[in-house]
């Protein structure tokens, strides 16, 4: 799937569950995302005070890029929402009308102005994402891992949750090879 395609829920009950490999997958990738979690508000007083320091760093580059990168997907499919690309673009253009009117206030782009949203977007981007694998392991929900929360939801109220395909080829092709060794 592609990002720019429209979001395509499929009935609860739709996909296969992921079996074993594909629940530690999900576990795995789940605790890296909480160490990138950890890794920011542990850094918190430096994104803060100097976010374009921070960019600079490879590591929180690596971080913010993959954010752009995965937004749209975890926005989008985390919250059963169409909204095509707009999550990145909006990111994109906040985080570059807040360093301006940092540099306008206060004649630099580093500043708080730019800092507490980079801070907030990063934690809340790698919190999600990292809840939804943990729980998408966990609950060995079927398709993306960004239904596990939905899927909590669902067990809870007794209403079963709409599926969404895995966007993430990686996962798709991992859970199709566990399927098949299943059914041989």
């Amino acid at each position: 799937m592609k990002q720019s395609d429209p979001l395509e829920l499929v009935e609860p009950g739709s996909l296969a569950r992921p079996g074993p490999v594909g629940r530690l997958v999900r576990l795995g990738l789940g605790v890296m995302c909480l160490l990138g979690l950890w890794n920011v508000t542990g850094n918190i007083k430096a994104v803060i005070a100097a976010p374009v320091v921070v960019m600079m760093n490879p590591y929180f580059a690596a971080l913010i890029l993959l954010c752009f990168w995965l937004i749209n997907y975890v926005v989008n499919i985390g919250f059963s929402k169409n909204w095509g690309r707009r999550p990145a673009y909006l990111s994109l253009a906040g985080f570059l009308i807040l360093a301006l009117l940092g540099f306008v206030i206060n004649g630099e782009f580093d500043s708080l102005i730019l800092g507490v949203p980079l801070f907030a977007w990063l934690a809340y981007f790698y919190g999600h994402l990292g809840i939804s694998f943990v729980l998408a392991g966990a609950l060995a929900t079927p398709g993306c891992e960004m239904r596990g929360i939905p899927e909590l939801v669902g067990l809870i109220t007794g209403r079963a949750a709409a599926e969404h395909h895995c966007p993430t080829s990686f996962i798709t092709r991992l859970d199709e090879w566990e399927q098949r060794r299943v059914t041989a």
